[in-house]
């Protein structure tokens, strides 16, 4: 009898010491977070992706870098923490761009990007191959053209504004001209350094174009007003790839959650770091259903009526 309360007593003690070993090894795992360039995506981004870690990983540590001055500074802080830290989640499309020219020794986790695999940072995005797996923003262009024909059905010709040497502009061109070529739209474009050039621009071809698209980059997003004034003259609808134009005055658009891809990246890094899982089995994951942002003042002023059905999914902003 006193062999087998020894017994128990020994299992006891046994579990006890592997369910301390097992929350040591959660607490002491370490990431940074970290971008470079302001940009309001990432913050979102970030939002979602702590309230999420705050219920799957609450006591995993968390130092956080925002807005670093240029991608120099950045590569330099990747250097040191992959010495020190148990991973790394690094946001923005130039991120990826940088990651692609590495080969990280621990596990990196990307978003607030567009497709890696165009920034050639992630070749098999169901299966990733290295240590780099995330989110990306990225929302298929043939979804985004499905929309925009049951809002515009008459669009015979786009132009697309989108800004000049931003790592994710020319996917946004690429995948905006394929489906103006499959679909028989005339297809233009303004690429733009500076708000100057990207007003010129529209300006240039707003008499000519039934609808202008505005790309998820930051000159883009951060001049919605004054692409609006020009539209605003000749009555051109502005459709978006991202939320913050709908918001300000563009009559529609389509976009992934940034919040919800926080909360998918959170279980990325969890499953990776504190629950073991390969990087190869953590898929870059997208937003499996992107919002519909409609901007009901815009639509009246521009006399449009759009279908029931699209209305009812989306959000409205008045």
């Amino acid at each position: 009898m006193k062999k087998l309360a020894w017994f128990l007593v020994a299992i006891v003690v046994f579990a006890g010491v592997l369910g301390t070993s097992g929350e040591t090894v959660a607490a002491e795992k370490r990431i940074v977070l970290m971008w470079a360039g302001k940009s309001a995506m990432p913050r979102k981004v970030m939002m979602g992706f702590r309230a999420r870690l705050r219920e799957l990983g609450p006591d995993m540590q968390v130092k956080t870098h925002m807005d670093l001055k240029d991608m120099k500074e950045a590569e330099r802080l990747f250097r040191d923490y992959e010495q020190t830290m148990d991973g790394i989640v690094f946001l923005r499309s130039n991120a990826c761009e940088l990651l692609a020219h590495t080969n990280p020794k621990i596990p990196c986790f990307i978003g607030g990007c567009n497709n890696p695999q165009d920034l050639g940072c992630v070749q098999n995005l169901a299966a990733p191959e290295g240590k780099i797996t995330g989110v990306t923003y990225f929302v298929p262009y043939d979804k985004r053209f499905q929309l925009i024909k049951e809002l515009f059905p008459n669009v015979k010709s786009v132009a697309l504004l989108a800004e000049k040497g931003h790592p994710a502009a020319k996917i946004d061109q690429d995948g905006t001209r394929e489906q103006c070529a499959r679909l028989g739209i005339k297809y233009q474009e303004v690429l733009a350094s500076n708000v100057k050039e990207l007003v010129e621009g529209a300006e240039r071809l707003a008499e000519g174009v039934d609808l202008f698209i505005t790309a998820s980059n930051k000159v883009v997003m951060d001049n919605t007003t004054s692409l609006l004034a020009v539209c605003n003259k000749t009555k051109t609808p502005m459709f978006a790839y991202s939320h913050a134009p709908v918001k300000r005055g563009a009559v529609a658009g389509m976009a992934a959650r940034d919040d919800y891809l926080g909360r998918l990246l959170a279980e990325s890094v969890v499953d990776v770091l504190i629950n073991g899982k390969p990087v190869s089995q953590v898929p870059v994951k997208t937003d499996p259903d992107p919002e519909i942002g409609i901007n009901e003042a815009a639509m009246k002023s521009l006399g449009l009526t759009f279908p029931p059905a699209v209305m009812a999914k989306a959000k409205i902003y008045k």
